[in-house]
């Protein structure tokens, strides 16, 4: 069956008649945000590169050209949105005089980012359909097994460990420790819709809390922790 005629608007043409740089990275972040908007709202298995095609105003070759197909789009939202919950993360400054504090500006973007819509609808549809989709959680691991978007935090607890900070058998699996202790519980609260997203003062609160137990059990020497942001 032959391709259906391109269906995008008309766009200003470089020289060779290619759109200009800014109008292929716009193009592409408008599919980027039609896809994760249908899968987040349908599902991976409701979607289909038809409707985003439509959506996005793009031919649905375009799509082909860059993702590869559907699960390559998915992935491609995917990253998106782990860029976003890591990206305070690679830039976290650690000072031995202000652990605490540094943690707790961790502790509160994950929390912030966490407790999104869209985080909380990408968390859904990976727990519901992962199993029938394998696809869905393709790069979600490094090759060592840990969760690659707790990379980032892990490298903030070798570090600390490094630096004598912090007594830490397991730096991977502190850090999905450190993040179910900050998200886990109102997390799963907003999911199955008994909370709503908590403020900025109320995520400032659990952030503290998550902290203080965590660094209760994991400073060197079991010393208590820094008790400035009780």
């Amino acid at each position: 069956m032959s391709e259906p005629a391109s269906t995008e608007p008309c766009q200003k043409k470089c020289s060779g008649g290619r759109p200009c740089r800014e109008d292929a990275e716009a193009r592409h972040l408008r599919m980027l945000d039609v896809a994760q908007e249908i899968f987040l709202t349908q599902g991976y298995a409701e979607t289909t590169l038809d409707r985003v095609a439509c959506e996005a105003g793009v031919a649905k070759k375009t799509l082909y050209e860059h993702f590869g197909d559907k699960a390559g789009l998915f992935a491609a939202v995917m990253q998106r949105l782990r860029r976003e919950w890591t990206a305070v993360l690679h830039d976290i400054a650690i000072e031995p005089a202000d652990l605490q504090g540094a943690l707790q500006r961790v502790a509160e973007h994950l929390l912030e980012v966490g407790t999104r819509s869209d985080m909380l609808a990408l968390h859904r549809l990976l727990l519901v359909e992962a199993r029938r989709f394998p696809e869905l959680v393709n790069g979600a691991c490094t090759e060592d097994g840990a969760r690659a978007d707790m990379a980032p935090l892990a490298e903030v607890f070798r570090r600390v460990v490094r630096d004598g900070l912090l007594d830490l058998d397991d730096v991977d699996l502190a850090a999905e420790q450190f993040v179910y202790l900050v998200l886990g519980g109102v997390r799963a609260r907003m999911l199955r819709g008994v909370c709503v997203r908590p403020d900025a003062d109320a995520r400032a609160r659990i952030a503290r809390q998550a902290v203080q137990i965590f660094l209760q059990g994991s400073v060197r020497n079991r010393a208590a922790p820094d008790s400035r942001m009780r």
